[in-house]
């Protein structure tokens, strides 16, 4: 689209430096992080946004500001209106105005990013074009086109990577919905037509303060922003559900129920072998190594994709050709003896207990290496740490992401309640020492990063990856 079309698009109270009439753009964002080359910036000044931004997103490839305020020293042009919000959803629906057949979004505490993985999956497989977008990233018929700054990134964002100018290929959007981006309204107006809820257990209460809060937050996914001809993906073991349920239903919303004997999708385990239950018609599944909470992912997967009309058959076909998704119970290599390392993104306490059960082989506990993020949930550290000492076999406790918090504090506070851990602040360090400590065909698990690349201590963000660190000790030992 021209420069020259805004004004012509939405009420332009005053345009600065237009110069260049026939320059043309192509991306819209109010987060200076997601500016690229040819894209606008756009600025509320409620938001207390700083001229430094402004400034980043000129050197990142902004060529035009679109403001309630104006901003002096900036010599691109800057269009004044009075309603910024107005204004940008106008110009989004002209730059992209035809949404995907079906927009499936994705919460709860823990397996997200795996039910959104396998939903795209069984999509790709059943021969959908697919997208997706969540801590993974964003991709495009399963072939990741760039990195994610947010699990739930902003509304115009989502906007631009659902819609689309052609009638060609937009058949499904997939996304991860975290309960900040319905806190902060991010998904407002979004049209999510399928919603699917995970678990919930405790997480993210130094945001919202009761685990209360966080459960109905979650829940408004389903009651203020699923539309009203769409589907709920429901999992019959959340405390409270019973609740959301009889809201639903009073709005006469299609309820799919997983997780339980009793629902409509029930995937379990019987002689070792693997089967799924879809409205009472069982089905075998080529599956190996599945837990309990894998298997309810998968579960709420299902159900998603047989809301929108995916045959049983595409979608256990499709089951059977999946791979699990990167940094999630990720077996990275082995030692000559049997012993293994896994890494996972586990940074809750229910999900660091759920690892530790899923990877307890004959009453062998595993090995286990984690720590706590800083700057987050201070209230789960001593859960974790009681966790690691009741559950796992040897621990060490590292460094995760202290951000700006002090290292030392949080260790401690992990360690006040975890007698038998060994302290390494250096992760690669620990990493190193836990993999050398292997033997006997023991399992080592990493847990909090998963797939992550990078570490931030203090303002720096730092090169960092489990799976690498881990892979050149596994080598290095593997050598002797």
């Amino acid at each position: 689209m021209l420069l020259s079309k805004i004004s012509t698009l939405i009420d332009c109270k005053k345009i600065y430096n237009i110069k260049k009439k026939n320059t043309s753009f192509n991306f819209l964002s109010t987060n200076s992080k997601y500016i690229k080359k040819n894209s606008v910036l756009v600025i509320n000044k409620k938001n207390n946004f700083k001229k430094k931004y402004v400034d980043e997103s000129i050197r990142r490839g902004a060529i035009a500001l679109i403001t309630n305020y104006y901003f002096k020293n900036i010599k691109i042009p800057q269009f004044i209106v009075k309603d910024v919000n107005k204004s940008l959803k106008k110009l989004l629906w002209t730059l992209k105005k035809i949404p995907p057949n079906n927009i499936i979004g994705v919460t709860g505490t823990n397996g997200k990013t795996s039910v959104v993985w396998n939903i795209s999956n069984i999509l790709f497989l059943s021969k959908k074009n697919v997208k997706s977008y969540g801590t993974l990233g964003f991709y495009n018929n399963q072939k990741k086109i760039e990195n994610s700054i947010l699990t739930t990134p902003e509304y115009e964002i989502l906007h631009q990577k659902a819609f689309t100018h052609t009638k060609k290929n937009i058949d499904e959007f997939v996304f991860e919905v975290s309960s900040h981006s319905i806190s902060k309204q991010r998904i407002n107006h979004f049209p999510i037509n399928i919603a699917a809820i995970t678990n919930i257990s405790k997480d993210h209460l130094d945001f919202h303060k009761t685990i209360l809060n966080y459960r109905n937050t979650k829940f408004k996914l389903f009651t203020q922003h699923l539309k009203d001809d769409g589907v709920a993906i429901l999992n019959d073991n959340i405390n409270g559900i019973a609740i959301l349920k009889k809201k639903l239903k009073q709005k006469k919303i299609k309820i799919i129920t997983y997780g339980a004997r009793k629902s409509n999708v029930h995937c379990f385990k019987k002689n070792n072998k693997f089967y799924i239950k879809i409205f009472n018609k069982n089905f075998f599944l080529k599956l190996f190594d599945y837990n309990k909470f894998e298997l309810d992912n998968l579960s709420c997967a299902v159900g998603c994709c047989i809301s929108i009309g995916i045959k049983n058959k595409e979608i256990i076909n499709s089951i059977a050709k999946i791979n699990k998704p990167r940094g999630r119970l990720q077996e990275i290599g082995k030692l000559k003896d049997g012993s293994k390392v896994i890494i996972d993104y586990a940074h809750t306490p229910d999900a660091l207990k759920n690892i530790l059960f899923a990877t307890k082989i004959n009453n062998i506990k595993p090995n286990l290496l984690f720590g706590c993020g800083g700057n987050r949930d201070k209230s789960k550290r001593k859960t974790m740490g009681l966790i690691a000492n009741k559950f796992a076999a040897k621990v060490y406790v590292t460094d995760d992401n202290p951000r700006n918090e002090n290292p030392f504090k949080i260790r401690q506070s992990i360690l006040s309640k975890c007698s038998k851990a060994v302290e390494i602040p250096d992760r690669s360090i620990a990493i190193q020492k836990a993999i050398n400590e292997l033997n006997n065909g023991e399992i080592l698990i990493i847990a909090g990063k998963g797939h992550e690349e990078k570490q931030i201590i203090k303002n720096k963000i730092v090169n960092f990856n489990d799976a690498k660190i881990a892979r050149f000790y596994l080598n290095r030992r593997n050598k002797l």
